[in-house]
């Protein structure tokens, strides 16, 4: 007998929409918990993707997005416009405002003093050397914080990362794999110690049951603030971003 091996055929993770006259990038994402297909607009980011329930749904996905594209135009219209990460704009850092100033020289490519952030070399070059010391600060933070909070709960992470993501402020994988946004570095420190404890506690229970918030409490008893802030603030950090060019 014969046997063939098939290949699964590869499926769209994104694509591109025309909505209001410019092409847009659309993530397509599998859900199976999901009821249907659904299309989301990120309210802070303004990224577009659309959920499937299905494999066979994430053939179809970028059709029926076609189908939603005013109802898209109108999210859009109400996303605040974003910050860029270059000199002039006045940014947040660990909670504080910060001003972002170019100089010709100095002792780093960036670094922090008196709630300036001097960033030196060319114009074209800065928001990208700010965005990369802001992962940098974020990166020593998440892995002194997450290091600490595993010690007390008797966990081990196997691996921190620092990512830029639209939609979560943390995660925590099967592989016992700790990932954050960089925008945390933005927060004041008790809602990014808030985070990462919350996603050491996801190393004693993989859920959101009674359990797990019990271990986050262990962690940081005061959930009410970090969790407050970032419902009230959470939205103004996916603003800033790098630009190029």
């Amino acid at each position: 007998m014969l046997l063939k091996l098939f290949k699964r055929k590869a499926l769209p993770s994104h694509g591109l929409l025309k909505v209001a006259g410019r092409m847009l990038e659309v993530r397509v994402r599998l859900n199976p918990r999901a009821r249907r297909m659904i299309v989301k607009v990120n309210p802070a980011t303004g990224e577009v993707s659309v959920i499937a329930p299905t494999r066979r749904g994430l053939a179809v996905a970028l059709d029926f997005a076609r189908g939603e594209t005013d109802w898209i135009s109108g999210q859009l219209a109400k996303v605040p416009g974003s910050v860029a990460l270059k000199p002039g704009e006045v940014i947040l850092f660990r909670g504080h405002p910060h001003e972002i100033r170019a100089i010709a020289r100095g002792p780093a490519p960036v670094w922090r003093e008196d709630g300036i952030i001097w960033v030196r070399g060319r114009e074209a070059h800065a928001s990208r050397r700010v965005l990369d010391f802001l992962k940098r600060e974020a990166r020593a933070l998440f892995e002194e914080r997450a290091l600490a909070h595993a010690a007390r709960a008797g966990v081990k992470p196997s691996r921190i990362t620092v990512r830029d993501t639209a939609s979560r402020w943390g995660s925590c994988s099967s592989a016992r794999s700790l990932s954050f946004s960089w925008r945390l570095i933005l927060a004041p420190d008790f809602v990014l110690d808030y985070v990462v404890a919350h996603e050491v506690a996801h190393l004693r229970e993989m859920n959101h049951s009674p359990r797990f918030w019990a271990h986050v409490r262990e962690l940081v008893p005061n959930l009410d603030m970090p969790q407050n802030w970032l419902k009230l603030n959470g939205r103004e950090l996916q603003r800033y971003k790098a630009v190029t060019g």
